[in-house]
């Protein structure tokens, strides 16, 4: 029987130097920086009056573009 290959890819380490990186901290710096985007742009927009705590904002958006890198980075390539 043929077996089916799964869409995605599994989270697997990357060797740099001999030094294994965890994929993670790839999506973590590109959900920072898109996160950081965002916020420039909500702020130039005049969006960010509507925030009462802008520290639980910050982590919540980091949080939610981090799910979202993850979840392209896993079914996209």
């Amino acid at each position: 029987m043929e077996q089916k290959q799964e869409k995605g890819v599994l989270l697997r380490e990357l060797s740099i130097g001999g030094v294994f990186i965890s994929p993670m901290l790839l999506f973590a710096l590109v959900s920072l920086a898109i996160s950081a985007l965002l916020r420039t742009l909500m702020h130039k927009a005049g969006l960010t009056r509507w925030v009462w705590q802008e520290a639980w904002f910050d982590v919540s958006l980091f949080v939610i573009v981090l799910a979202v890198v993850t979840y392209l980075s896993s079914h996209v390539l």
